[in-house]
């Protein structure tokens, strides 16, 4: 795709721009790659990124794949590649 994700770097190319990712927004995209393309629940992706438990209320997720459309997305308001049930 129009993306080039480096894990080892937590990097990110877009249109030859490097951006540079977090730990955890390294981690989701980790996460969403290892599912091959299967979609993956919110609780999974708190489960699998922060180790949270079901009983834990958190908008970390959601404030997390919001920074991180703004870097992979072309036109974050309307994504293409990570996408959500609730668009």
């Amino acid at each position: 795709g129009p993306v080039v994700f480096h894990p080892a770097m937590r990097t990110l190319i877009r249109d030859g721009q490097t951006m540079a990712l977090t730990e955890k927004e390294s981690d989701i995209l980790l996460a969403l790659y290892d599912a091959g393309g299967a979609a993956l629940s919110r609780q999974t992706l708190l489960d699998q990124v922060w180790g949270y438990a079901s009983t834990v209320e958190t908008h970390t997720l959601e404030t997390h794949m919001y920074r991180l459309r703004q870097k992979v997305e072309v036109d974050p308001a309307n994504p293409v590649l990570i996408l959500t049930d609730d668009q």
